[in-house]
Formats: structure tokens, sequence, C-alpha cells
């Protein structure tokens, strides 16, 4: 491959400092003013009975069979089938093209939901419903400060089920290079159901807000990186 060739496919330096300087003004904004304006607390007071001491919609058909399972094996769905396809190319001439894309998809989503799980699992911060203040019994602990000794482990941040509708912004990245229009849609479409699949959990009490934008802002990191090791060629030059 001559040097021309593989600087036509590499982004330019323009694409990472845009991406990049996305991610870091929105972790700013998350560290810094975020906690001030107590959207976390204000928002999921909406959907706990005071009275009672629970979450009125923690167990609600609707959203746990449809808006919570449902959701996420759609979310698998479009992580195989992207993988199916990429296969299907082999045999498939006209979605040949389409092969590295697809399979980029694939993987960017399941790096990065697989990431926020394992963030997740190692975390100390638990879920509103677990909360002493919402009628559970683990202290709440404000982000990114050290627990008290002996707390047990909350597991609850970043948020994993929202990972999935953020992980869309997969397709963002693998069509960017040769499909602009469609790729600005995903990003789109994958900040819409990162949130409403985070809406849910945050209705049902499983979720603060913050754990919502946190997974959607290390799906982004995560596929920036990606993208980074992984870069794709555009599909001009792999029609040739």
């Amino acid at each position: 491959m001559t040097l021309h060739k593989l600087k036509s496919y590499i982004p330019a330096e323009s694409f990472w400092l845009k991406h990049l300087l996305a991610g870091l003004l929105v972790a700013a904004f998350m560290r810094l003013v975020y906690p001030v304006l107590h959207i976390d607390a204000n928002l999921t007071d909406l959907f706990f009975d005071a009275q009672r001491q629970h979450f009125p919609l923690k167990h609600n058909l609707f959203l746990t069979q449809w808006m919570h399972t449902g959701l996420k094996w759609l979310m698998v769905t479009v992580a195989v089938l992207s993988l199916v396809l990429s296969v299907s190319s082999y045999f498939f001439a006209r979605i040949k093209a389409y092969r590295a894309p697809l399979l980029w998809v694939f993987v960017g989503m399941v790096v990065s939901t697989t990431v926020v799980a394992i963030l997740k699992h190692y975390n100390q911060h638990a879920c509103p419903w677990d909360l002493t203040v919402y009628g559970g019994d683990l202290p709440l602990i404000a982000l990114f400060e050290a627990p008290p000794a002996g707390v047990e482990l909350g597991r609850c941040f970043p948020a994993g089920h929202p990972s999935g509708g953020f992980a869309l912004m997969a397709f963002y990245f693998a069509f960017i290079t040769y499909r602009p229009a469609f790729a600005r849609w995903m990003l789109l479409l994958s900040l819409v159901m990162g949130l409403v699949m985070g809406g849910v959990q945050i209705a049902r009490g499983a979720h603060f807000l913050s754990h919502v934008l946190w997974s959607g802002w290390t799906v982004w990191m995560t596929l920036l990186i990606l993208y980074w090791i992984w870069p794709l060629r555009p599909i001009t030059d792999l029609q040739k």
C-alpha cells in the first residue's frame, strides 16, 4: 500500500481534535457543572413515593418487559445482524463494500458496552433504589468520591442498559468517512435511544441521570479510541 492510499483513509487531525474536544467538554460539564445543578435528585424524586418509600414503576410490566428487556435484545439483534451481514458480504457482491464497516459496528457495539459493564461491575456507586434516601440500605456517595471503609459496592455506575442504545454510535464512526449523512442520522438515533433507555431506568429507580450521561460519554470515548486503532478505508477505495 502506498503512502498516498494510506493517507486517503486515515482521518485528518481535525477529526480527532473535534471528536476528542467534544468528549472533553462533556466531561468537564459533567464533572464541574452538573453536580451543582442537583438534577439527579430532583428528577429521581419525581418517580419516588416518599410516603411508601419505593419506586412505583420499579416492576411496571411495560417498562421491565418491553422497554428494558425488549430494547436490550433489540440492540443485541442490531449488533448480531451487523456481523451476519458482514459475513454475508463474502457471498453477496452487492454488500461487499460494507463488509468492514458492518464488522466495525459489531465490534464497536460489543467493545463499548463491555467497557461500561466492566466499569459498572467494579464501581462503588449504588442505584437509587438501593440508597437509604430511597428506602434502600446503601449510602449515597458523590461521584468520584471515595466510599467509607467497608461499604458494599453498589455496581451501578455508569448505567449499563442505556449503553446498548448509545452503542449505536458505532454506526457513526463506521460510516462517517463515506456515508456522512447516514452516519449523522445514526448518531442522532443513538443519542435518542440511549436517553430513552436511560429514562426507563430513571423512572424505575435504577439509575440517576448522571449514570446515563456518563454511560454515553464512556461509549463515545471507547469508540473514538477504537476508531483511532482501527480507522476505516473510504468506500471508494474498497470498490477499486
